[in-house]
């Protein structure tokens, strides 16, 4: 194989894209979670100054949280739309190649027997 050859080996996509749809779920119920009650309830803390503190400081790290979240499952999702993207590109070349290879073969075939005047030398 040359250096600048590859293989897409298309089970190994596709064991890829159901890891992606797991993780996507996975992630997906983590913002849930944190997006409806109680993950998204502020701590009842009290009115004292340390409790105010402490409950914005849990806001603020709350918000970081779900942002990175959101940001996950955008980011499994893109992932897994391309990873099906890619089988999708690389089995219509496959299956363009295949009949290429055909038509290339049935060519070849038809010149062979023109040349041999359609003797079988079998």
């Amino acid at each position: 194989m040359a250096p600048d050859d590859f293989v897409v080996d298309f089970l190994s996509l596709e064991d890829f894209q159901r890891s992606l749809q797991s993780r996507v779920t996975q992630a997906f119920a983590a913002l849930t979670a944190e997006t409806s009650p109680p993950g998204a309830d502020q701590p009842a803390l009290g009115e004292f100054h340390d409790a105010v503190g402490t409950a914005e400081r849990h806001r603020v790290l709350h918000d970081e949280y779900v942002a990175r979240l959101r940001r996950l499952v955008d980011a499994l999702t893109v992932a897994q739309a391309a990873t099906a993207d890619i089988i999708r590109v690389y089995r219509d070349v496959d299956a363009l190649n295949a009949a290429n290879a055909q038509q290339i073969g049935g060519a070849i075939g038809a010149v062979s027997e023109a040349l041999d005047d359609g003797r079988d030398h079998g």
